[in-house]
């Protein structure tokens, strides 16, 4: 990706994430840590994603398609169990979504569905790593006339209680 495409796709990035949380109260330390993730994050032409280094937990937002304002947050859970991308959603902590998928071009490439009001719900989405930490991703389902999009922060070691791999090591 090229610097310029690389900035403008970040910027773009902070931008949807501020339009879904900067009405939520209960969201503006997510927000502050998104901000910080914008002024600090850097292209590296080496980084490519893998079905390991994507694994983790991330905090996501997104805009739902055909509906204008629209938005929601949730999280993200991406794990490798036999050799297969499974993942799960909990959206406004109470909508579970189930997918499974593949990395393609440095793409997280993702079958979802999930159950409302007694209907299945089938859909795709498709997630681009900026950074290890930065996710951008589009998305669409059966019924919908548009793409939505969804963007996500992976969350830190430290914000799961978990150590960094740093600490086990040392200089010495």
């Amino acid at each position: 990706m090229h610097s310029e495409t690389f900035e403008q796709t970040l910027r773009f990035w902070y931008k949807k994430s501020k339009q879904v949380l900067k009405h939520r109260p209960d969201k503006k330390k997510e927000l502050v840590k998104r901000l910080e993730l914008l002024e600090y994050a850097e292209q590296n032409p080496d980084f490519t994603i893998n079905m390991v280094n994507i694994c983790g937990l991330y905090e996501i937002v997104g805009g739902n398609p055909d509906l204008k304002k629209s938005y929601y947050t949730g999280t993200l859970k991406i794990d490798l169990i036999s050799n297969q991308i499974e993942v799960s959603w909990l959206i406004e902590g109470e909508q579970e979504q189930t997918g499974y998928g593949f990395v393609f071009n440095n793409i997280l490439v993702i079958h979802f569905s999930y159950t409302s009001d007694k209907q299945l719900y089938n859909g795709i989405v498709a997630y681009e790593f900026l950074t290890p930490e930065i996710v951008v991703g589009k998305w669409t389902e059966e019924i919908a006339v548009e793409n939505a999009f969804e963007m996500g922060r992976k969350l830190t070691p430290k914000e799961l209680g978990e150590p960094y791999p740093e600490d086990f090591f040392s200089a010495n």
